[in-house]
């Protein structure tokens, strides 16, 4: 009876390791899939930071995202958020939240910085669930549905505390060639009306 309780518990030991393995697998194929150049996405989201959408090129941790309210850019350390029409970029660090929020591929980085990983198949597509292990992580939790196949993400669900959801909707995405470091920064020569306001 006693060796028959611990196979059953090895086995399912055995299940937990495979499926956060396997989890951990698929996100390993998808940022294969995702890096080595940029990545421009069409993208929807909504949540605790309002509505928006519009497109982003990701390449690592840099973007440029813009939408019909802003155009912004980060370079991994620094964000310029230029509003439309206001003439004024506003200069800032951004949080890991904020980030997050803004960047559907950011998951393809964060997975491994601390996260338990389980993996659900929904047909055509594969669900990851990241759970924080760190109770002070800026990003709880998150659900990434990526295609079976070709391993691109259509939908990056996350929380950021117990009641902030934001669910961010992948309409294309598209590979291309490496930006260079500049293509993330703000130039002031392209926007010589444009007042820089410094809040760091």
């Amino acid at each position: 009876m006693k060796q028959r309780i611990f196979l059953l518990m090895l086995t399912l030991l055995l299940a937990v390791g495979g499926s956060a393995q396997t989890a951990t697998s698929v996100l390993d194929k998808a940022a294969k899939a995702l890096t080595g150049g940029s990545v421009t996405a069409a993208f929807s989201a909504k949540g605790g930071m309002g509505n928006s959408s519009g497109t982003i090129t990701v390449q690592g941790d840099k973007f440029v995202l813009q939408s019909p309210q802003a155009r912004i850019w980060f370079d991994g350390k620094t964000e310029w958020a230029l509003a439309q029409g206001s003439g004024e970029v506003n200069v800032t660090t951004p949080t890991a939240a904020e980030i997050a929020s803004m960047n559907p591929m950011n998951f393809l980085h964060l997975y491994k910085r601390g996260y338990k990983a389980t993996l659900t198949t929904q047909g055509n597509n594969y669900e990851v669930h990241l759970v924080a292990e760190n109770g002070k992580a800026a990003i709880k939790e998150l659900y990434i549905t990526l295609n079976s196949s070709n391993y691109q993400p259509s939908t990056v669900r996350l929380r950021t505390n117990s009641h902030n959801w934001t669910t961010i909707s992948i309409r294309s995405l598209q590979k291309s060639g490496k930006k260079s470091d500049a293509f993330f920064r703000f130039n002031p020569k392209d926007h010589p009306k444009v007042e820089v306001v410094d809040l760091r």
